[in-house]
């Protein structure tokens, strides 16, 4: 495992049963800004505790930003379920039920599933 970084936990390597999905929220207009607090805490809590959740990236369309992507990777399906089962993940899915106008939960299949890209220049 990697050491800490910026006070992150040390993370699990990517499993056979490795999850990689994109979330795929619509969240009311009147309701973005609150939304948004909601997720953020949510995303760095998960981040810096869970040495499962390897990336939740977050980012709103330009033209729309009401519309809302999250590509979200898991260790593995133990590592889900107990994200899902978290206290920090429970309070964001209660707290913004009444938020989100459309949820689609995409699962993806990864190009390269031994994670070999360098993405920086040598």
């Amino acid at each position: 495992m990697k050491d800490k970084i910026q006070g992150m936990c040390p993370k699990q390597p990517m499993q056979s049963d490795g999850i990689v999905r994109l979330s795929k929220i619509e969240v009311y207009p009147e309701y973005l800004e609150e939304y948004m607090k909601y997720a953020t805490e949510v995303g760095e809590i998960s981040l810096r505790t869970e040495p499962g959740v390897l990336t939740m990236y977050a980012v709103a369309e330009q033209d729309n930003p009401c519309r809302i992507t999250i590509l979200e990777t898991y260790a593995g399906a133990e590592a889900y379920r107990s994200h899902i089962a978290s206290a920090h993940f429970q309070k964001y899915k209660q707290g913004t039920l009444h938020m989100v106008k459309s949820l689609v939960l995409s699962d993806q299949k990864p190009l390269n599933p031994a994670g070999k890209i360098i993405n920086t220049l040598q």
